[in-house]
């Protein structure tokens, strides 16, 4: 048997792919109907994303469970923004706000897909504005989204670009939602370390009020603190920058022996932190910039505000992958 395995599956009727390395005994689900969404992800029959129940919870709520794709991440306040004097109107899917945006519940096309030892198995989607007239409508930008994930060597990793294939200059803000899953009554032995370097203070909307500031949290989360001792929701949502260097997580899963290693890659300096109160995980969160960011007035290399000129691409990866403590 060949280590890695591309299979075609479904989940209620959908098509989805499964990439299977045998050797490190991991499974990554993806369904490109949905977002292009990662639902599941086991090492050694142990599950480290949240999943729903069924299809039906992650087309309505597809924001809660498994790794949406956020375009733009967070909210923007009364779904508006303003950006090189024109104004942006987003749809109120979180009313009065918008929410983190819709490339994570529209479909995907899935362009290439396999299976080979020097690739492991993989599977890349596009998503094209301009062949999407409604959010063309409120986005005129023909931006094209490539995004691969590939499962080698045990690592589950995610590599993307975003190229601007307009005529005019596009804001950009991008972030992902990974919901990494414990068991019930796990809580008080899953450990989470973020290297936070400082704390937005957030209104009670949940936006940015003041610049950041290094926190008892931010020491906390440097060391490692775990998942029932972080702040509950309402208030369990945190944002920090990240220091400088390789922008590493780690979850340690005490009762597994086992630890997730996040590897954000070096593209998102913002890092949104959330424990869900529907299910049994906890999120980190890498941004691009800080939610709302082009309503905010933050200098740019404090928010992560930035624009993607005509003709250009902007990529990214990031990786996640599990060892024994």
């Amino acid at each position: 048997m060949s280590q890695y395995e591309l299979i075609h599956s479904e989940w209620e009727g959908e098509s989805t792919l499964k990439l299977v390395d045998h050797q490190a005994e991991a499974v990554a689900e993806i369904i490109p109907a949905v977002g292009f969404h990662l639902f599941r992800f086991d090492v050694r029959n142990e599950s480290y994303i949240a999943k729903p129940d069924d299809l039906s919870e992650l087309r309505v709520n597809s924001s809660r469970y498994g790794v949406p794709i956020l375009f733009p991440p967070g909210r923007v306040n009364n779904a508006a923004f303003t950006f090189g004097g024109r104004e942006y109107r987003l749809p109120m899917n979180r009313e009065p706000h918008h929410a983190h945006g819709q490339l994570r519940e529209r479909p995907w096309k899935v362009v290439a897909s396999g299976a080979d030892a020097a690739g492991g198995a993989y599977v890349s989607a596009e998503f094209d504005i301009a062949e999407t007239p409604d959010m063309l409508a409120y986005f005129p930008h023909a931006a094209c989204f490539r995004f691969t994930y590939r499962l080698k060597d045990g690592t589950l990793s995610l590599s993307g670009e975003i190229a601007n294939r307009g005529g005019e200059t596009m804001p950009l803000s991008l972030g992902f939602h990974p919901y990494f899953a414990f068991a019930e009554g796990e809580a008080d032995r899953v450990r989470v370390t973020i290297p936070a370097a400082a704390e937005w203070p957030l209104t009670a909307g949940g936006f940015a009020a003041d610049v950041p500031v290094p926190t008892a949290l931010t020491a906390a989360l440097q060391k490692g603190e775990t998942v029932s001792s972080l702040p509950e929701y309402p208030g369990g949502s945190q944002m920090f920058s990240i220091a400088p260097g390789p922008q590493v997580c780690e979850i340690a899963y005490a009762a597994r022996g086992t630890k997730l290693i996040f590897e954000m890659g070096d593209k998102f300096p913002i890092h949104v932190l959330f424990t869900a109160p529907w299910t049994n995980a906890v999120s980190l969160e890498p941004y691009t910039s800080i939610m709302n960011v082009f309503n905010e007035t933050f200098p740019a290399e404090l928010s992560g505000a930035q624009a993607l000129q005509p003709g250009a691409t902007f990529t990214f990866s990031w990786a996640i992958h599990i060892q024994k403590m």
